[in-house]
């Protein structure tokens, strides 16, 4: 009985069901965050479609802290997607990396629209605060379900 070889190994370990929308949701995660930024930072006008309080320096000075984080998030996203993809074990990391900067970003996101209202405004501003509430269930939700997944599928990762 001859002996598989490694490159033979590697080969027979099946992408999990899933890994194929896995890998496109953190290409789509990628993609939307840095849209996000070229449409708040670039686009005239782009911020004021966005901002919940386009006025408020606070406000536009809290969001403006977040580029640097969303751009680390988008990087681990995107590098998940890739490594999944080539079936590398290294997309664990990358899906812990992107997960977690997802639920700390997510968390200081709610936090402070809770802390300074901004859901109430719902009645007063529905497409800024729809769009606000929105990206937060996407980015708590989609972060969790990337660590759960990755968790659930590190054994072929493992083995990838």
């Amino acid at each position: 009985m001859a002996q598989a070889t490694g490159t033979q190994a590697r080969e027979e370990v099946a992408m999990p069901v899933g890994g194929r929308l896995m890998a496109g949701v953190m290409l789509a995660v990628a993609a939307v965050t840095a849209l996000y930024w070229i449409v708040w930072l670039v686009i005239p006008g782009g911020r004021d479609v966005l901002a919940v309080l386009p006025t408020d320096q606070a406000y536009i000075r809290f969001e403006n802290a977040f580029p640097a984080a969303d751009g680390w998030m988008a990087l681990a996203a995107a590098a998940s997607a890739v490594q999944i993809l080539r079936g590398k074990s290294s997309a664990i990391m990358w899906m812990f990396a992107a997960g977690g900067a997802g639920i700390y970003l997510g968390g200081m996101d709610v936090l402070y629209d809770l802390e300074n209202g901004i859901y109430g405004l719902l009645a007063q501003n529905p497409g800024s605060v729809s769009t606000e509430m929105a990206i937060n269930v996407a980015t708590l939700g989609i972060s969790a379900w990337v660590m759960w997944w990755a968790n659930k599928h590190r054994d072929w990762m493992c083995r990838a």
